[in-house]
C-alpha cells in the first residue's frame, strides 16, 4: 500500500495537536485544581456545578444579611433595654409619690425627674442607627418618628411597616420597629376596661385597676361597656352618730351605641332600671349598699332589686373599692383605648404639678386616683415594651440559628461541589506524565519520519 509523503504530514501533525491538547488540559486542571474547565468536558455535570455554585453564593449572602440583621436587632435591643430601664424609674417615682407624708415640694422634687426621664425616653424613641436611619419610624427610615407639639403630646410621623432583611429563601427577618408599636398601642385600665373618678369628687373614695373575672361575659353584645358608678350618702337611721350609711348605683353612660343610633338604656340603673333621664335624680337610698374595701361586681348579685334593666346580667367584672365616698362621687367605667406613654407622663406631671393638701383628705384621695390610672398605665406600658423586646430576642435568635443552618448548607454545596469538580492530584499527575512522555516520544519519532526522503539517495 502507497502512502503520501502529506498523509504521513498530516497524521503526524494531528497526532502531535491532540497530545499537546490534552497535555495543555491537563496542566490547567493541575494548575486551577478543577477537572471540569469548559462545559464541553462535562455537559451534564457543569450544568449541576452551575446549580450547586449560585445556590451557595445565595446560601452567603444569606449569612451576610443574616450578620447584618444581628447588628441592627442588637443595637434595637439596647435601646429598647434603656426604654425598659426609664419607665421602671418612673414606676419608682410613681410609688414614691404615694406616699401620704409627703409635702407639695416632695412631688414637684419627684415631678422634676420625671421630667428628665420623659426626655430621655423622648430622644430614645427617636434613636438612630449607625447609618443615620431611624430605629422606630416602620419603613420611614429617614423620617423622625416623634415630634412633640407640646408636653406629653407627641405626634408619630413614621408607618406601620417594618424594615427587613432576607436570611434565606423563604425568611424576611425584621429589622425596624414601628414606634406606634412600642409607645403608642397600649391600653389603659387593666386592658380591658378602665375606670376613672369623677374630677368632681368630694370624698375620699379610691378605685383600682378592676379585675375581669370572664373576658366572653364582658365583651356581651349586652354589655354597653360604659357606666357610672354613682354614690349616695344618708345618716345612719339607728345611730345619727355613727358614719353615714353610703349607697350606690351602676348606671349605662353610653348615649349612642356603635350603629350610630341612640342608646335606650342609656342613664338607666342597670339594678333595677331606674330612668334618670326620665326622672331626675333619685330620693333616698341608692339599690346597693357600699362597704369599704369590698368589690363593686358588675354583675346581678343576691339582694338587688327584682327589676333589674337586664335580667341576669353579668358583664364579667369587678372593682374594688376602699375609702368612703360622698354623695354625688362618681367613678367612670369604660373599655379601654390605647394610651400613648407619653400622654402617661403628662398625666403623672399634670397629678404632681396640681397636688394640693387638705384636712379632709379629699384632695388626696383625688390625688391617689389619678396615680393609680398612671400607674396602671405605665405597668401596661412595661408590658407592652417587654413584649417588644422579646420579639427582639426572639427574631435574634431566629437569625443566629439560620446563620447556623446557612453554613451547614455551604459545607454540604462545597462537598457537592468538590465531587462534581474536585482534582484526583494522583491520577491526573499520573496521566499528565504519560501523556508527555508520549507527546515527547511523537515528537522525536516525527522529526524522523519527517527526514525520510528519496531525493537523499539521488547524487
Amino acid at each position: 500500500m502507497r502512502i503520501a509523503t502529506s498523509t504521513i504530514y498530516n497524521l503526524n501533525t494531528q497526532n502531535l495537536d491532540t497530545l499537546t491538547y490534552q497535555q495543555n488540559q491537563l496542566q490547567q486542571m493541575l494548575s486551577t485544581g478543577r477537572k471540569i474547565l469548559t462545559p464541553a468536558d462535562d455537559p451534564v455535570g457543569s450544568a449541576r456545578l452551575l446549580n450547586v455554585t449560585q445556590a451557595q453564593d445565595l446560601t452567603t449572602q444569606y449569612n451576610t444579611n443574616a450578620q447584618s440583621a444581628d447588628s441592627a436587632l442588637q443595637l434595637q435591643g439596647s435601646n429598647i433595654s434603656s426604654i425598659i430601664t426609664a419607665i421602671q424609674n418612673i414606676q419608682s417615682l410613681a410609688i414614691e409619690a404615694g406616699n401620704a407624708s409627703q409635702t407639695g415640694s416632695d412631688k414637684q422634687a419627684i415631678n422634676s425627674q420625671l421630667l428628665g426621664n420623659y426626655q430621655q425616653l423622648l430622644g430614645l424613641a427617636n434613636a438612630t442607627d449607625g447609618s443615620g436611619q431611624y430605629l422606630f419610624s416602620g419603613y420611614k427610615g429617614d423620617v423622625k418618628p416623634f415630634t412633640e407639639s407640646s408636653f406629653g403630646n407627641v405626634v408619630y410621623n413614621g408607618d406601620q411597616g417594618q424594615r427587613q432583611v432576607q436570611i434565606s429563601a423563604s425568611r424576611d427577618l425584621p429589622t425596624s420597629l414601628a414606634g406606634s408599636q412600642v409607645f403608642q398601642q397600649i391600653k389603659n385600665g387593666n386592658g380591658t376596661f378602665t375606670d376613672t373618678a369623677a374630677t368632681t369628687n368630694t370624698g375620699t373614695g379610691l378605685i383600682g385597676a378592676g379585675t375581669v373575672l370572664n373576658k366572653a361575659q364582658w365583651n356581651s353584645t349586652t354589655n354597653d361597656q360604659n357606666f357610672n358608678i354613682v354614690f349616695q350618702t344618708q345618716p345612719n337611721a339607728t345611730d345619727p352618730s355613727a358614719p353615714p350609711t353610703v349607697t350606690y348605683d351602676i348606671v349605662d353612660n353610653l348615649q349612642t351605641l356603635p350603629n350610630g343610633t341612640a342608646n335606650p338604656n342609656y342613664n338607666k340603673s342597670l339594678l333595677d332600671g331606674y330612668d334618670y333621664t326620665a326622672s331626675g335624680a333619685r330620693t333616698g337610698a341608692y339599690p346597693r349598699t357600699y362597704n369599704d374595701g369590698g368589690d363593686i361586681q358588675l354583675s346581678q348579685q343576691p339582694g338587688d332589686p327584682a327589676t333589674p334593666l337586664i335580667a341576669n346580667w353579668n358583664f364579667g367584672a369587678s372593682i374594688n373599692m376602699t375609702g368612703t365616698p360622698k354623695a354625688g362621687d362618681s367613678f367612670n367605667v369604660a373599655a379601654s383605648t390605647n394610651q400613648d406613654l407619653f400622654t402617661t407622663i403628662k398625666n403623672f406631671s399634670n397629678a404632681l404639678t396640681n397636688y394640693a393638701t387638705d384636712t379632709s383628705g379629699t384632695a388626696q384621695a383625688a390625688f391617689q386616683n389619678q396615680l393609680n390610672s398612671v400607674i396602671s398605665a405605665l405597668s401596661n406600658s412595661l408590658n407592652n415594651v417587654v413584649t417588644v423586646n422579646a420579639s427582639i430576642g426572639a427574631w435574634q435568635k431566629e437569625s443566629t440559628q439560620q446563620q447556623s443552618t446557612n453554613s451547614n448548607l455551604n459545607l454540604a454545596y462545597s462537598s457537592t461541589i468538590s465531587d462534581l469538580n474536585g482534582l484526583d492530584y494522583a491520577k491526573t499527575i499520573s496521566d499528565f506524565t504519560q501523556n508527555q512522555t508520549t507527546l515527547e516520544a511523537a515528537r522525536q519519532t516525527y522529526s524522523k519520519v519527517a527526514g525520510l526522503s528519496l531525493f537523499q539517495y539521488i547524487s
